[in-house]
């Protein structure tokens, strides 16, 4: 049996709205963390920071990204857990450069807005690996 395109797209790409939110709140953390006024003792730690805050959006984006051009719905299901997982390890990474920073006039403002952001995409990745890993079961016990 093959598998339900509908439930394949459906959980395979965020919708609009969704996608639009988590860019804009990239947007304004990629900016505070550029233009804000932020501080650490360790050399280094701020423009650790940024770079992995710039990595995060490119992960984001291919969390985010449209699917349709891989041909089959296994290999989407597939690609978009990899993003997922990848996604995840680098809201991890900003999360230790975050931890770094000991100040700052917009230091509490950042932790405040990653809070929402970082919480945010950790909603959604959970019943989307869920869901996902759901169908490649079904799929994989139709086979068998």
């Amino acid at each position: 049996m093959a598998f339900d395109e509908t439930e394949v797209a459906r959980w395979t790409r965020p919708d609009v709205q969704q996608r639009r939110r988590w860019r804009e709140a990239w947007l304004a953390l990629m900016d505070l963390c550029l233009w804000g006024e932020l501080r650490s003792t360790q050399i280094g730690t701020l423009s650790r920071l940024r770079k992995r805050v710039l990595d995060l959006g490119e992960k984001l984006r291919s969390y985010v990204g449209d699917r349709q051009w891989i041909p089959h719905p296994r290999e989407r299901i597939k690609n978009c857990l990899s993003s997922g997982l990848q996604l995840r390890e680098a809201l991890g990474k900003v999360t230790e450069s975050l931890e770094q920073l000991d100040g700052g006039a917009d230091l509490a403002q950042l932790h405040t807005m990653w809070d929402t952001f970082s919480s945010s995409l950790l909603d959604d990745l959970g019943p989307r690996e869920e869901a996902l890993v759901a169908l490649l079961n079904q799929q994989y016990a139709e086979d068998v």
